[in-house]
């Protein structure tokens, strides 16, 4: 596959069923292969919690307790979301205190992100990127292993690519985005 039809092609998938597997040797070879992702410094602050099928179901109780704590019906909808998965990843990045390194970081951990999402679509496995809300909760961060030095950036869900005809391509709105310098 191409590297523009990959950018042009590739879509979040969320549509996720119970019986669908991912291959675990792609993905671990695509988390590996995303970390040629250019950054300042060569500083790489990123890093990756895999939780594979046979875990999801412990890692979305323990969520649940933490991010819905008063809310039955959102732990039991999480729960049934999260274990249709073929794997979740959590990333991670390592903070600066420093504004630039930060920025950097931030940047970097985005090229990462976008190298790692087409690389499994190239695989065959379909993502859906998240950053829900309870992401900054400290127990949340706690359950991922997040250092006080580091940030939880976001979720990948992943998912086989065999419904990816049901979400078309939609049209860019961001179409006029150059302007020359005068």
């Amino acid at each position: 596959m191409e590297l523009r039809e990959a950018i042009s092609s590739r879509r979040s998938i969320k549509k996720f069923k119970r019986d669908m597997y991912i291959d675990e040797s792609a993905l671990k070879e695509a988390i590996l292969e995303a970390a040629d992702a250019p950054n300042h410094g060569m500083r790489e602050p990123w890093r990756v919690v895999y939780v594979p099928k046979n875990k999801l179901g412990e890692m979305s109780r323990e969520i649940s307790r933490y991010a819905f704590p008063k809310d039955k019906e959102k732990q039991e909808s999480h729960y049934e979301a999260v274990t249709n998965l073929g794997g979740f990843l959590a990333l991670i990045m390592t903070c600066d205190a420093r504004q630039r390194e930060e920025n950097e970081n931030y940047l970097a951990i985005g090229a990462f992100a976008q190298n790692l999402l087409l690389l499994l679509y190239e695989k065959g496995i379909g993502t859906c990127w998240k950053t829900p809300d309870y992401i900054f909760k400290p127990k949340i961060r706690t359950i991922f292993g997040v250092a006080p030095d580091e940030k939880l950036v976001g979720f990948i869900y992943l998912t086989d690519l065999k419904d990816e005809a049901d979400f078309p391509k939609v049209e860019r709105k961001n179409r006029g985005i150059l302007t020359e310098y005068i």
